[in-house]
């Protein structure tokens, strides 16, 4: 199954539990991408620069992690796992792109090592995001 994927957001909904991923991040970004996805009638997850792939509707708890270069090995082996159990096939990965903010890059090499490890394909959709 193709999956409609962004990255999470630094700004977010503090709360002591945990509350659904589509909740939790304060991202204009994301709930365009979870729109697109629903009217394409495909699956939705975001990255997660501490979680991996999470699905909208998935209970996860605040954090405050930027996902660092040096992480991106070990994280895609998390993410190609979680590729696997959810039987995804494909990813269209929704970003700004990586000149307007230079974070972007960890997430982008994240993703891609994750869908190579897992023999998917990685379509990347460069966007004018305004968060």
């Amino acid at each position: 199954m193709l999956a409609f994927c962004t990255y999470c957001s630094a700004k977010k909904y503090y709360s002591e539990i945990a509350i659904p991923a589509i909740k939790l991040y304060d991202s204009d970004r994301i709930a365009k991408v979870f729109e697109s996805a629903k009217e394409a009638d495909t699956t939705f997850v975001i990255l997660s620069g501490k979680y991996g792939l999470v699905e909208p509707s998935e209970g996860i708890s605040y954090y405050d992690h930027l996902l660092l270069s040096s992480e991106t090995e070990n994280h895609s082996d998390l993410i190609a796992s979680q590729i696997k159990s959810k039987n995804i096939t494909g990813i269209v990965f929704f970003m700004k792109s990586v000149e307007k903010d230079k974070n972007l890059q960890a997430y982008l090499d994240c993703i891609s090592k994750a869908c190579t490890k897992s023999s998917i394909p990685l379509k990347t959709s460069v966007e004018n995001f305004q968060d």
